[in-house]
C-alpha cells in the first residue's frame, strides 16, 4: 500500500514538474505580440514581400521598402523594436513558432486561391497607364561551343528615353551541359547611368544539363539620367577549352508609366542641376497604346 502511494506522489510530482516547465516555455515576456497578432503582421509581410517583388525591388533598395513595412506596423500599433524582440522570443520556441507558420501558410494559401479565382482585380488607373515593351534588338539564341572561345557573353541596350523609375525585366532559358569547362559561371544585369555609376544584379549558373528559366527584374531607383541597360548572359572566370552552352527566348521588357514620363524626366532634371533629358519620343494617344490590364501574381517564378 505505502508502495502505491509513492508511486503516486512520483508521477504526481513528475507531472507537476512537467506542467510547470511548459507553462515556463510558453509564458511570453512583456511586449511580445501573442500568436494572433505574430500571424496576422507575418502574413501582411510575406504578401507585402510579394508586391515588391512584382514591382520590380526584390534587390535591396531598403530606404524604399521600409516605408511598406512601417505601414505594416503602424496598422497593427506596433514598433518595429517590439516586433523584433516578438521574433527573437518565438524563434527561442521552435515548437511554437512552427504552429504560428502554419497557419501563415494557410492564410497565404487561401488568398492565392482566392486570386486565382478572380475575388480580386488589382486593376486600377494607375495600372492602366503601364506601359510594357520588349527593348530586346539583339539575337534571340546563343550556341556556344569549343569554337566559341567566349569567357563573356556581353550585351547592352541604348536608349535615350530610359528613365528613372522604369522597370527592366530580363528572361531567358539556359542550359550548361558538364563538360563545360567555365569557372564560376554566373548571369549578370546592369543599369548603367550617365555619370559612370552602375547599378547591378547577378545570380549563380549551373552547368549540370539541367534547362533553367532566369528572370531578373531590375528597378532604376537612382534619381539619374540612364545610358544603358546592359549585362552578362554568360561570365566566368574563364574556359579551359571546351564551351557546351545553349540560352534561348531572350526578351527585356521596359515597363514605364506612360503619363509619368514628363514629370518624372523633371525629378531627374532637379536632382541634376544642368542636365537635359531627351524629349520623349513616345508621345501617342495613350488609349491606342496601353494594355487594359497586367497579369500580376503573389508570386513570382524565377
Amino acid at each position: 500500500m505505502l508502495n502505491f502511494q509513492n508511486k503516486l506522489f512520483s508521477r504526481f510530482v513528475f507531472l507537476t514538474g512537467f506542467i510547470l516547465l511548459l507553462s515556463a516555455c510558453n509564458s511570453r515576456p512583456n511586449g511580445v505580440l501573442n500568436e494572433r497578432q505574430m500571424t496576422n503582421v507575418l502574413t501582411d509581410m510575406h504578401k507585402t514581400d510579394a508586391v515588391l517583388n512584382e514591382k520590380g525591388l526584390a534587390y535591396g533598395h531598403y530606404n524604399e521598402k521600409g516605408a511598406y513595412y512601417k505601414f505594416i506596423f503602424k496598422k497593427y500599433n506596433i514598433t518595429k523594436a517590439q516586433f523584433d524582440s516578438s521574433l527573437v522570443w518565438y524563434s527561442k520556441n521552435p515548437r511554437i513558432f512552427d504552429n504560428m507558420y502554419d497557419k501563415v501558410l494557410i492564410n497565404l494559401t487561401s488568398l492565392q486561391k482566392e486570386v486565382k479565382n478572380g475575388k480580386y482585380h488589382p486593376v486600377d488607373t494607375l495600372d492602366m497607364t503601364k506601359m510594357r515593351t520588349n527593348i530586346w534588338n539583339k539575337r534571340n539564341r546563343y550556341i556556344l561551343t569549343h569554337d566559341s572561345l567566349r569567357t563573356h557573353l556581353y550585351f547592352e541596350i541604348l536608349n535615350t528615353d530610359f528613365l528613372y523609375g522604369d522597370v527592366y525585366e530580363l528572361k531567358f532559358l539556359q542550359l550548361i551541359a558538364p563538360e563545360d569547362s567555365c569557372k564560376k559561371p554566373r548571369v549578370v544585369l546592369r543599369i548603367n547611368y550617365a555619370n559612370g555609376k552602375t547599378d547591378s544584379v547577378y545570380r549563380t549558373a549551373y552547368n549540370d544539363s539541367l534547362l533553367r528559366r532566369y528572370t531578373f527584374r531590375f528597378t532604376a531607383f537612382r534619381k539619374l539620367k540612364i545610358k544603358s541597360v546592359s549585362g552578362e548572359l554568360l561570365a566566368s572566370k574563364g574556359y579551359r577549352g571546351k564551351q557546351n552552352v545553349d540560352i534561348d527566348s531572350i526578351t527585356l521588357f521596359r515597363e514605364f508609366n506612360a503619363k509619368k514620363q514628363d514629370s518624372l524626366r523633371k525629378v531627374v532634371e532637379l536632382a541634376n542641376p544642368g542636365l537635359k533629358l531627351a524629349p520623349d519620343k513616345s508621345k501617342m494617344k495613350l488609349p491606342g497604346m496601353i494594355k487594359k490590364f497586367i497579369n500580376r501574381r503573389f508570386y513570382h517564378p524565377l
